[in-house]
């Protein structure tokens, strides 16, 4: 008896649970890793909110959104006034598109960087503010107590009077047992 005592205070002995700590070193603590889950990802939130956090836009800011907003719509008539002049004047037209054919390939390629810089960096710039909106939004229903956000599956509450809750006379090997030991 007094070796098992001994084996058993010093595996549980002193507050401790030895085997659950042996466990928690080869498996991680599953409440313990979901906590630090959570906290990583409420701290990403709130950084990626406080670097896109709508900031005071000035009369500037507004005037240059509006300045950048201009050449995809002026391409767009410069093509389509192109089209009506060729169609009215050819002749003119003609002599137009000759001199564009003899501008070097270099002035082509560099119009077309420029070109592809300005829509490539304008698709980046709208695609940052539709992620910051996204996070901000996330950032919002995450703030949100849990009273307030709905449930999308509620269930219905169990009705308690209508399970019986169990008894001894329901199990049919405790009820033998019972009548063996009397």
């Amino acid at each position: 008896m007094g070796l098992i005592s001994t084996v058993i205070s010093m595996l549980f002995g002193s507050g401790r649970n030895v085997l659950v700590e042996t466990a928690g070193i080869l498996r991680p603590n599953a409440e313990a890793q979901a906590a630090r889950a959570q906290d990583l990802d409420t701290a990403a939130l709130q950084q990626m909110a406080a670097e896109f956090a709508a900031r005071d836009r000035g009369a500037f800011d507004r005037l240059m959104d509006g300045v950048n907003r201009l050449p995809r719509p002026m391409m767009v008539l410069g093509i389509v006034w192109l089209l009506v002049q060729t169609a009215r004047d050819p002749a003119r037209m003609s002599q137009v598109f000759q001199a564009w054919a003899v501008l070097p390939e270099a002035a082509w390629v560099v119009f077309g960087v420029v070109v592809t810089f300005y829509f490539g960096g304008r698709a980046q710039l709208k695609d940052q503010e539709f992620s910051a909106g996204l996070l901000r939004a996330a950032a919002a229903a995450r703030a949100l107590p849990p009273a307030a956000a709905p449930d999308p599956h509620p269930l219905p509450a169990p009705d308690r009077a209508a399970t019986p809750s169990p008894s001894a006379n329901d199990n049919a090997a405790l009820a033998e047992w019972r009548t063996s030991r009397s």
